[in-house]
């Protein structure tokens, strides 16, 4: 683990041909890739960071503009030729984006699972609490009981320090988090949609929004939903998730399962 940096960040492969940035998301740290990571760092360099506020960064403030800005210092000073194939995952796919809409010359491609945003409602201000309070209630779960809900997927405990404060700077709506601009970086945008038991499905609706923004920057940029793959499917198939990520940087077609969203 490096910590020069107020992001740290784990790193792999440092002879790779072409870096990936793998962005977790929300109270995880950059070890949440440990299982995608073994598919990837045989032919890429790898780099991993803990998001502001998050593991052992020491930037505690967190913003997906700030987080955006550390991540670009990292791909200018730590990947090949100072650019990267970027892959965003929940939080991190928003702050991937950011990334891609703030500094276009140093994102190759663009890989994101699991976006959200989070507009102003009346529920906005329990917003912060209730996600505190879920964080804990998770870890009170038996990680057996959360395998058998979740198709076998693997949540390991949040180790990270869940904190009101940071529920507070990941929850409150800023114009960051509202809606991004359109980006130049060519995408792909993944819904993992099974639901269930666990409502764990992300939504086709944003999936299908978030295509349309970005066929604005770009027109490769493309969405697709699977209908077995739960929110954390890096932890669900991780072999899948690489093998997702591996097709999309090199231009080949995403493996079997897989369903186009296609706009109205």
């Amino acid at each position: 683990m490096a910590t020069e940096y107020p992001v740290s960040y784990l790193s792999w492969n440092d002879n790779g041909p072409a870096s990936i940035v793998l962005i977790h998301g929300a109270f995880v740290t950059g070890s949440w890739w440990d299982l995608v990571v073994p598919h990837l760092s045989t032919k890429y360099h790898i780099l991993a960071p803990d998001l502001p506020g998050h593991g052992q960064s020491t930037q505690q403030e967190f913003s997906v503009q700030s987080a955006a800005d550390l991540l670009a210092q990292l791909i200018c000073d730590k990947a090949i030729d100072s650019h990267a194939h970027v892959i965003g995952h929940s939080l991190g796919a928003r702050v991937a984006i950011q990334l891609a809409c703030t500094y276009p010359d140093l994102v190759q491609s663009v890989f994101v699972s699991g976006f959200m945003s989070i507009p102003r409602t009346v529920f906005t201000p329990y917003i912060p609490r209730a996600m505190w309070a879920m964080q804990h209630v998770e870890n009170l779960i038996p990680r057996s009981v959360i395998r058998w809900a979740m198709d076998g997927t693997d949540i390991p405990h949040n180790i990270s320090t869940t904190t009101l404060k940071l529920c507070r700077q990941i929850a409150t709506p800023s114009p960051e988090l509202q809606w991004p601009e359109p980006w130049a970086a060519r995408t792909l945008i993944v819904v993992a949609a099974k639901g269930g038991l666990v409502p764990s499905g992300d939504s086709k609706e944003v999936g299908l929004r978030l295509m349309k923004t970005g066929r604005e920057g770009n027109p490769e940029t493309i969405a697709y939903f699977h209908s077995e793959m739960r929110h954390p499917w890096n932890r669900q198939n991780p072999k899948l998730f690489a093998d997702t990520a591996k097709a999309w940087i090199e231009g080949e077609d995403i493996p079997d399962g897989f369903e186009k969203l296609v706009l109205e």
